[in-house]
């Protein structure tokens, strides 16, 4: 990998270890973490993927057919990950660094949604798209956002910087920042650290970075 792409993997790796930054063990510690954790898996490829997809428009000629093929391997991966796993990311869905899936199951995100920096996202949630009414498109989801097990989110809506979704909780509206949403229908309560013992091992957005001075 090379630092661009690490700082955006390693990142991940970070929320899901703690590890700290530019060790000289944080190779080996993310091929353990790949081995041992599905969900961690799934991310890493998915980055990967959306990479090299990146990659193709910025080059022509040699470069370009590279990426291209690169991509194709990444993306026909991620597809069987996606099948094993049960976990429905597909490469071109907008995510902030920092993303955790906090355990093993079915996930499903649609690719126009946006997620920001250190979310987390539980088993069972879907973060869709409202094809009718007034909400019609795809969620925008802030930073710092707990999203529990079975929570849905759908329709045009903006979800606020520290936000904690409730398990099982269905969101079709704007939620503002600081604020806690319990139940179906949701109910939005205010409550300004609602995420400070949920999200772990953050990141800041400027702070994660990987020099190619140091080995990796």
């Amino acid at each position: 990998m090379n630092d661009e792409l690490k700082d955006i993997v390693y990142s991940d790796l970070f929320r899901y270890t703690g590890n700290a930054r530019r060790t000289k063990a944080i190779y080996t510690t993310y091929l353990q973490e790949l081995r041992s954790s599905p969900e961690f898996s799934y991310i890493s490829a998915f980055r990967r993927t959306r990479y090299y997809y990146d990659q193709i428009s910025k080059y022509d000629g040699w470069r370009r057919v590279l990426n291209k093929a690169k991509f194709k391997v990444f993306n026909f991966y991620l597809d069987r990950l996606s099948r094993k796993y049960h976990i429905q990311i597909p490469y071109d869905t907008n995510i902030g660094k920092g993303f955790y899936l906090a355990h093993f199951g079915r996930v499903i995100i649609h690719p126009k949604s946006v997620i920001g920096y250190n979310c987390n996202v539980s088993t069972g949630v879907v973060i869709g798209t409202q094809f009718r009414g007034k909400r019609k498109g795809s969620p925008h989801i802030g930073n710092f956002v707990w999203i529990g097990a079975n929570a849905v989110i759908v329709g045009n809506i903006n979800i606020g910087n520290n936000v904690l979704i409730a398990p099982g909780a269905y969101v079709n509206f704007d939620v503002p920042d600081g604020s806690i949403v319990i139940g179906n229908p949701g109910l939005i309560r205010r409550a300004p650290g609602a995420t400070l013992s949920y999200i772990n091992n953050t990141i800041s957005f400027d702070e994660y970075n990987v020099r190619s001075d140091v080995r990796s």
